[in-house]
């Protein structure tokens, strides 16, 4: 079995939240006040904050998560709803909750977003903010003339979605690594490899096949009814971080959801893979928002 990436002064374990062994990497334990747990987003796992969670956790207790289906975590079968947004956002607070976590404030990147993002709308008393970058908010539903950003969606979660994450010596993702880029620093071959390597597992490639079809499916429906999630409350704080050049989440769609609680501020020199593109404008904008919440 591959083993996860080391990465210095980050221990590994598992975690049982209720029937669903998930893996996270931790740093800075020794930390007090809140806690910052961190949440990939696809086509990755928790090796994408390799270059943030070492500078939060100088000052921080930082956990990375992988996701159900990612990574390392356990890679449940894809029925009755297993890759549901919402159910996902529910065991991150219950692996929150399982942690001890007081009121962690959750950062996530792209579906990490989407779920940190779906975890403070529905219980914001177990959360103590969210910074999200590279996705838009949940409760803020998408125009029809901007669907066909969203198109790729259609071959991850379709009847090709099985083959896209493992066939054809995994193309499809290798140009969702590269559009992706936008005008920001492309990753490496090495760097892509490190998330390829885990989509070639059959289970892994089913999960990634069913948080598209599962949105699409189910999810979307109640996203353009306005039923899929409330806003936060107006005193739960909300960073909302899109890189510029995101071909997909851009800046102005992100800004719909601006509001008392939610700001947006838009990252520079980069595209979609923010936390890998621009490490230290990231930690230093989660850092900046921690602070804030002390003040």
């Amino acid at each position: 079995m591959v083993e996860p990436p080391a990465l210095r002064d980050v221990i590994h374990r598992d975690v049982l939240v209720g029937d669903v062994r998930l893996h996270i990497a931790e740093a800075g334990a020794e930390h007090e006040g809140p806690a910052l747990v961190l949440v990939h987003g696809w086509p990755q796992h928790w090796w994408i904050w390799r270059d943030v969670l070492p500078r939060l956790a100088q000052r921080h207790h930082v956990i990375a998560v992988d996701l159900r289906g990612h990574g390392w975590s356990e890679a449940v079968p894809p029925e009755d709803g297993a890759y549901d947004k919402r159910v996902i956002a529910r065991e991150l607070l219950d692996l929150c909750e399982t942690l001890g976590l007081d009121r962690p404030v959750l950062v996530g990147h792209d579906w990490g977003g989407w779920v940190s993002l779906l975890a403070a709308s529905i219980a914001p008393d177990r959360v103590r903010g969210v910074v999200a970058t590279a996705i838009i908010a949940p409760w803020a539903p998408i125009p029809w003339r901007d669907l066909w950003r969203f198109a790729y969606q259609l071959v991850a979660g379709g009847p090709l979605g099985y083959a896209a994450h493992r066939r054809f010596k995994q193309r499809f993702l290798r140009l969702v690594f590269k559009l992706g880029a936008g005008g920001g620093r492309r990753l490496t071959t090495d760097e892509k490899k490190v998330y390829l390597v885990r989509y070639r597992d059959p289970a892994r490639a089913r999960a990634g096949v069913a948080m598209y079809r599962q949105f699409l499916l189910n999810e979307m429906p109640d996203l353009r009814r306005g039923r899929y999630a409330n806003r936060p409350p107006t005193d739960l704080p909300v960073l909302l971080l899109p890189g510029r050049d995101d071909g997909v989440l851009t800046p102005r769609l992100v800004r719909r959801a601006e509001g008392p609680s939610v700001e947006v501020r838009t990252v520079e020199n980069a595209g979609h893979w923010v936390p890998e593109q621009r490490p230290d404008a990231l930690a230093e904008h989660v850092e900046g928002f921690v602070a804030a919440l002390a003040d």
